[in-house]
């Protein structure tokens, strides 16, 4: 096994979303991803068998577990265990987000997998 190295051009945008794209790197047992929410753009309360972690780089979110609501911005950080639910709403500025999930997103390898 070697390095892999996927620069900024290699990368596919893939939209998930009604206002929102991600940008995904897959690993064998991780995958990372850019996620861009534009402003006010929802990604509505959803659970899932993967574990999530994310770090807000730009603009902030309204995160939410579908009962308590959090206001998010830059160098926050959130945990969503696998089956929780949780959600987002981008704010007036939008939001990118570095999400990192593992095992790989199987959603995302869907996607790729349509490409």
């Amino acid at each position: 096994m070697k390095i892999r190295i996927e620069e900024r051009g290699d990368v596919p945008s893939l939209p998930i979303l009604d206002g929102m794209t991600v940008k995904p790197m897959m690993g064998e047992r991780l995958n990372i991803q850019e996620v861009e929410l534009e402003p006010g753009a929802t990604a509505p309360v959803h659970t899932h068998d993967e574990e999530q972690v994310g770090y807000i780089v730009r603009g902030s979110c309204h995160f939410t577990d579908g009962e308590t609501h959090q206001e998010l911005g830059p160098g926050d950080f959130y945990h969503a265990p696998p089956g929780v639910p949780h959600g987002a709403q981008a704010g007036s500025e939008g939001c990118v987000i570095i999400d990192a999930f593992s095992p790989p997103r199987e959603q995302i390898v869907k996607l790729l997998a349509e490409r």
